[in-house]
């Protein structure tokens, strides 16, 4: 399903092909005809910039969001190292006579000193190619690419080669020109400057091999990429590209509709729309409409809230009785933009209903192409994504903290939407919880502390001291763009700082979600315990179970207790939350040391954790699913006696970032017959009974750079533990089926290798 679909005849960016054939002399723009993939004289491109706006538009990916803009048609960048911007409906093909290139290029006004001008440059990088292939991941992770250009002393180059400068007086026309020359190519890159029409050129040999991939713009200057920049702005117009290598597939466009999920709870449906940093001038609401049998009506409008950039709409008469396609439309410069999708009925009548568990993905095999195509296949009826859909790392240039909320949300939102551009065709389609985690809000670790301020620290950050980083409006943006369309709070007021909450229940395929946040009100570590009281607690995990130390808070306890209660009625209950209510990990690190106590995980505070886990009795046959500790756990807890507590399913990370294993040095007590010595009953690091039923580990020495040597990010993910959980909940049979699929697999046709060992395990549910 495309993302956008535009009227016939309009292409790049509302501009009117009529109107691009006066201007352009009948080259084909940007867009071929539906269809797929297309090359030669239908794959030439040219922009047509116009308006002031941080987003260029959806033909392009800036790297990174902040550091480009529109300003009155003129592209604008920020030179510092890696700052490209990709075109992301042509690329370079691995055959063919070459290319050629131009664009317009305004050098870095007077206000610029000329020794912070002189070393950065402007132009062109090509053949941008990652470790995996396509042009999404080397959007974001490229490993190689030619760069050719106009330095801020005036002089040309290709790649290693230096030639003759022009005067930087005004706009310098760039034209690059690759040809096939003996066994390779020539890339030939000349400039002409000002009314006198000076000149300089450079050529190159290349090899054919260093052609193929993305073409973006660059400013850049040396270094490696950060988030600081070298202050120097070069300005770009009228960029064009095409030849006989160009292929064009204008389904990679993204945007201005991005992406949308919702939920459907009780006859109310929630949808959240995505979208891109757009101009003051356009449009601010949004439209829903459904389609029945006289065509497209439109259902309610949202507006687009401003900082998050998010329409949420709500309708509370749905018909969940049958499948509903849907749009959202969006009138962007001139036309009507579409997203579609369906909103399946609710499967209460199912006789199974299936659930897809993800977490952690540290980017590395972005977008994910063999897992979505997997979870395609797999079809559950509902996803839960529970945290850390994104890291600060994510695409490169560190992490915007400290900075204004305007500025670190579009980094965040570039970020985020990697995560969107990843699971949208699943999304799209099917209700989702999705909560963010520490990564997701800038943090290392999150001890919320009831949504304080997190108080200054002369030691690095000082997470553990309690509170959030990042400023009210920001947090309550990315809670909005996350969690915005899962059904009303419980407890709707927001914390005293003014964060909001969002822990609810969801009623879908007969079960009761129960979403929490066991994060926001947890106490901080550094803030309710002594020095000597966490030395003394590496050694009796009891000694930092201290009185006053929250978990969930009064709030969310009494909110357990009252579902535990209200969901009687329903055929299944689940409770969905970051991480696991016990520390089941024994090793961690980079060289995954054994390590006693994690005050991080769910199992801190214990008498926290006992609290939540007995308000949960009245519902014996609860699973709670989680994320975050980066290795896959079944347990069933342990409160006054071993498993009198709920089921916890904890998933692996998509893709492993921080490794974390199970390997107790004892065999756990009363294994069932033929189980590995790793299951059974223990306690864990923090005291916390827990019976083990099963843990997807990762390879031993899969965190070492020995064990990860000739292997590429999608082999290195795999070894490293990484994958995904699925649960099935059988209504007649009463069971929970678990599994936890590894990283490389083909769900299409599934061997019980593609599982990790132990799994599946069928657990039959209590009433």
């Amino acid at each position: 399903m495309r993302e956008t679909r535009r009227s016939p005849g309009c292409s790049d960016q509302g501009l009117r092909r009529r109107d691009f054939v006066k201007v352009a002399g009948g080259a084909a723009l940007g867009l071929a005809p539906r269809g797929g993939r297309t090359s030669d004289a239908e794959a030439g491109f040219r922009s047509a910039w116009k308006g002031s706006r941080t987003w260029i538009g959806p033909e392009y990916w800036a790297n990174p969001l902040q550091d480009w803009h529109l300003d009155d048609g003129e592209v604008v960048a920020r030179a510092a190292p890696g700052r490209t911007l990709h075109l992301l409906t042509h690329q370079v093909g691995s055959t063919g006579d070459g290319f050629q290139t131009e664009v317009s290029v305004r050098p870095p006004g007077s206000e610029a000193s000329s020794r912070r001008s002189d070393a950065t440059w402007a132009g062109f990088a090509f053949g941008v190619r990652g470790e995996l292939a396509g042009y999404q991941h080397a959007l974001v992770r490229p490993s190689t690419q030619v760069n050719a250009g106009l330095r801020g002393d005036g002089r040309v180059f290709c790649g290693d080669t230096v030639g003759g400068a022009v005067p930087l007086e005004g706009p310098v026309r760039l034209m690059l020109s690759i040809r096939p020359s003996g066994a390779g190519y020539e890339a030939r890159l000349s400039a002409r400057a000002g009314p006198e029409g000076h000149s300089a050129e450079v050529a190159a040999s290349l090899e054919a091999s260093r052609l193929p991939g993305n073409i973006a713009l660059a400013a850049q200057g040396p270094g490696r990429p950060r988030p600081e920049t070298s202050g120097v702005e070069w300005g770009f117009r009228d960029w064009s590209f095409s030849g006989p290598q160009v292929e064009n597939d204008p389904e990679h466009l993204f945007g201005p509709i991005l992406w949308t999920q919702y939920t459907l709870s009780r006859g109310t449906l929630k949808l959240a729309a995505h979208f891109p940093p757009l101009d003051d001038n356009d449009d601010t609401e949004a439209r829903l409409e459904t389609r029945d049998g006289r065509g497209w009506q439109a259902v309610t409008s949202a507006p687009i809230e401003p900082l998050s950039r998010t329409a949420v709409f709500r309708v509370d008469t749905w018909d969940d009785t049958r499948d509903t396609d849907y749009r959202v439309v969006y009138s962007w410069q001139g036309e009507d933009h579409h997203w579609r999708g369906t909103i399946r009925r609710d499967p209460r009548e199912k006789d199974q209903l299936s659930v897809g568990i993800f977490s952690c993905d540290h980017g590395e095999v972005f977008p994910q192409h063999r897992m979505v195509r997997n979870v395609a296949v797999q079809n559950p009826d509902i996803v839960f994504f529970a945290g850390d859909q994104i890291y600060e790392s994510y695409g490169g240039f560190g992490v915007a903290r400290r900075k204004p909320s305007g500025e670190a949300m579009l980094d965040y939102l570039r970020k985020y939407w990697q995560f969107g551009w990843t699971w949208r065709s699943i999304l799209k389609d099917r209700p989702s919880i999705v909560i963010p985690d520490d990564h997701d809000v800038f943090q290392g670790n999150i001890w919320g502390q009831a949504g304080r301020a997190l108080p200054q620290s002369s030691e690095g950050w000082g997470f553990e001291n309690g509170g959030y980083l990042m400023g009210v409006d920001w947090v309550n943006a990315v809670q909005r763009t996350q969690a915005g369309h899962l059904p009303d709070p419980h407890d709707p007021a927001p914390c005293d700082s003014g964060i909001d909450v969002y822990f609810t229940e969801m009623r879908y395929g007969g079960a009761s979600f129960a979403v929490i946040e066991d994060r926001k009100f947890k106490s901080g570590p550094g803030d309710i315990l002594s020095p000597s009281q966490r030395a003394e607690g590496r050694r009796d995990p009891r000694v930092v179970d201290v009185d006053g130390a929250e978990l969930l808070g009064p709030r969310q306890e009494a909110f357990l207790r009252w579902w535990a209660k209200a969901s009687a009625d329903a055929d299944f209950r689940l409770v969905c939350s970051q991480t696991i209510f016990c520390k089941a990990t024994t090793h961690s690190g980079g060289r995954l040391e054994r390590r006693l106590i994690d005050l991080d995980c769910g199992g801190w505070p214990q008498a926290g954790r006992s609290r939540a886990l007995a308000a949960l009795r009245p519902a014996q046959d609860v699973v709670m699913l989680h994320g975050d500790q980066h290795v896959g756990s079944l347990v069933r807890h342990g409160i006054n006696e071993w498993e009198d507590g709920p089921i916890g399913f904890m998933v692996p990370g998509t893709s492993n970032g921080f490794p974390r294993a199970w390997w107790p040095e004892q065999p756990g007590e009363d294994r069932m017959p033929g189980d590995p010595e790793w299951t059974g009953r223990y306690r864990d690091g923090l005291g916390n009974r827990i019976t083990v039923l099963a843990a997807a580990n990762p390879e031993r020495g899969s965190n070492t750079d020995e064990g990860q040597r000739g292997l590429n990010a999608e082999e290195i993910a795999h070894i490293k533990g990484s994958g995904h959980g699925t649960l099935v909940l059988d209504r007649q049979a009463r069971t929970a089926t678990f599994e936890i699929w590894r990283h490389a697999h083909d769900a299409a046709k599934p061997k019980p290798e593609d599982r990790f060992a132990g799994f599946p395990i069928v657990v039959n549910l209590f009433r």
